[in-house]
């Protein structure tokens, strides 16, 4: 395209069709609009003042979609379902993996307190800009705070270790929990596809480095020590995005578990070019 992508992101609300024509005046680069509404707008409600309020949302949803196409610029609507933080997750990745690069702005000036909440959450992922109307006919802009975690995952040993945390085998039946893994697993695993971000440069007097040997093969042993991997564990640890506990029975090795902000993180910065590994695990989720 001419122009770089411009995601805006919409919580449905029954004057959205009044803020999106007036945000054009400072958002006059949008190239695709979303709007996410709650599944309840769209059921029938009993109650006559109840389904008069969810009609004027669907009006307000109908008036954006046409906005967006005298304007030719592309419309999508998403529904969103109880529980409303994992189903807004799910639109947003994949909102975000099929807009990789794009500039998102999110206006939250309608919408219940729950899908609000969830957007609002979600938008430092985005590097999102947000807009709400407070007192204002027009929406403001929301200042938030800048996150490093993009460029953490930009060293692809990162990516890889929140793979290994999240393979279908290490998830627990129940959805969402993630079972802790031993420090040792973790370094057999990333042992055969750690990626090292510099080569060591040789000092004269240094002897040469010894191969190590296992059933994968033969490896430089100095592509990945054990004091790489604290170092990689402990930046993720420190980001929020791994807990590091002392394994019960042991009392010695450390185990570990990605939380949810590192699911977060992989599902939005993860590459499928990183390993066959990051690629199962983006296209299971």
């Amino acid at each position: 395209m001419d122009r770089k992508e411009h995601i805006h992101i919409i919580s449905a609300g029954e004057k959205i069709h009044v803020a999106y024509p007036a945000l054009f005046r400072t958002l006059p680069t949008i190239t695709r609009t979303y709007v996410l509404a709650d599944s309840e707008v769209y059921a029938l409600a009993s109650d006559p003042g109840i389904e008069k309020e969810r009609l004027a949302i669907r009006h307000a949803v109908d008036a954006v979609k046409e906005i967006s196409a005298s304007l030719s610029i592309p419309f999508v609507r998403e529904t969103v379902f109880e529980p409303v933080y994992p189903s807004v997750r799910t639109i947003l990745t994949k909102i975000h993996r099929d807009n990789p690069g794009a500039r998102y702005t999110f206006d939250l000036s309608g919408g219940s307190k729950d899908l609000c909440m969830a957007l609002f959450a979600f938008a430092p992922w985005f590097g999102a800009e947000v807009y709400a109307t407070f007192d204002e006919k027009i929406p403001r802009n929301v200042p938030l705070s800048d996150h490093p975690v993009r460029s953490l995952l930009a060293n692809p040993n990162y990516q890889k270790i929140l793979a290994m945390l999240l393979r279908p085998g290490i998830q627990k039946p129940e959805r969402g929990i993630h079972q802790w893994v031993s420090r040792e697993y973790l370094y057999k695993q990333l042992w055969s596809v750690y990626t090292p971000s510099r080569t060591k440069k040789a000092k004269p007097g240094d002897l040469p480095a010894i191969p190590a040997k296992n059933k994968r093969g033969t490896k430089p042993a100095a592509e990945l020590s054990h004091g790489t991997l604290s170092t990689l564990l402990h930046s993720l640890e420190e980001a929020g995005l791994v807990l590091e506990e002392t394994a019960s029975d042991t009392k010695r090795e450390k185990i570990y578990q990605i939380t949810e902000r590192g699911e977060i993180a992989f599902r939005f910065y993860a590459s499928a070019a990183t390993s066959t590994l990051v690629q199962t695990i983006l296209d299971k989720n």
